[in-house]
């Protein structure tokens, strides 16, 4: 089977979708080739780190996830190469609606859905806290994954398959099981 691509988008492309990339890198390169971009990513942000948050590398590399490489960038580098795209994820919750309104336009392809999950960026407190919430959403990301993974792309039509990865988005972090 040929290698599917998946983007993964949010707003800064610092924490959540450079987790998701990340994943697809170390887990499940068999399968997918991933990406992932942001409206308004700011390398000057984490300068030392190209622009992803230390948290987010911390939390990728104790789960022994593949990290060399990963930089913010703007989604606009992957509009010229829209056709090559299977999935586009966006994964920022509180600003899914901003998201829709911003994000680019992938006429036909690629299959769209939303993956909305809380910015571990805005976490506050203890290290440790903080650290929490980055591992939570590491997990639900990792889970969502390897539910798209396991899913059988082969024997899909295209409707039953957009439901199939809606609903992977809807996947719970408490339980792993769909909400909503």
């Amino acid at each position: 089977m040929e290698k599917l691509t998946i983007l993964f988008l949010c707003t800064g492309n610092s924490c959540r979708s450079q987790m998701a990339e990340a994943v697809v890198k170390t887990l499940h390169q068999d399968r997918f080739i991933g990406y992932s971009a942001g409206s308004e990513p700011d390398l000057g942000k984490f300068p030392e780190t190209k622009g992803v948050h230390p948290m987010a590398l911390r939390v990728l590399q104790e789960n022994r996830i593949w990290t060399e490489g990963l930089y913010s960038k703007s989604w606009d580098q992957f509009i010229q190469q829209k056709e090559r795209i299977d999935f586009a994820f966006t994964l920022c919750d509180n600003a899914q609606t901003e998201m829709l309104e911003v994000c680019p336009v992938f006429p036909g392809q690629p299959m769209t859905a939303h993956w909305g999950l809380p910015d571990p960026a805005l976490a506050t407190g203890s290290d440790e806290v903080v650290r929490k919430v980055f591992q939570d959403a590491f997990f639900l990301l990792k889970r969502r994954l390897d539910l798209l993974a396991s899913l059988p792309f082969a024997s899909l039509q295209q409707n039953a398959l957009q439901n199939r990865v809606d609903e992977i988005g809807k996947v719970d972090a408490a339980n792993g099981a769909i909400s909503g």
